[in-house]
């Protein structure tokens, strides 16, 4: 199935994102960690990419109405020993 992800900054590190998969329509809020930025080693890394690289990475993991409404990257970060590694790649366009 199709998936549509649509994000907007809402202020410094946090954004609105919303996701479509078919007839569901989920709304989360993603906060990017400073210490996902820094350890991303990626200086000039376009926080919107990234937060729509983290839904993607979210999304291949479990069903959009399984996400939380609050995401935050450091969490992931901590819980998911793949997830920097994987963001990176993406963000680099090598997946």
């Amino acid at each position: 199935m199709r998936q549509t992800i649509e994000v907007l900054p809402m202020g410094p590190r946090q954004y609105a994102a919303t996701v479509g998969e078919g007839q569901e329509v989920t709304h989360h809020r993603i906060t990017v960690s400073e210490q996902v930025l820094a350890d991303l080693q990626l200086p000039d890394v376009d926080e919107r990419h990234l937060v729509e690289e983290t839904i993607g990475y979210l999304l291949e993991r479990e069903p959009g109405t399984s996400l939380p409404h609050d995401i935050d990257t450091d969490q992931i970060y901590r819980d998911d020993d793949q997830y920097l590694t994987e963001l990176r790649d993406r963000l680099l366009g090598r997946t």
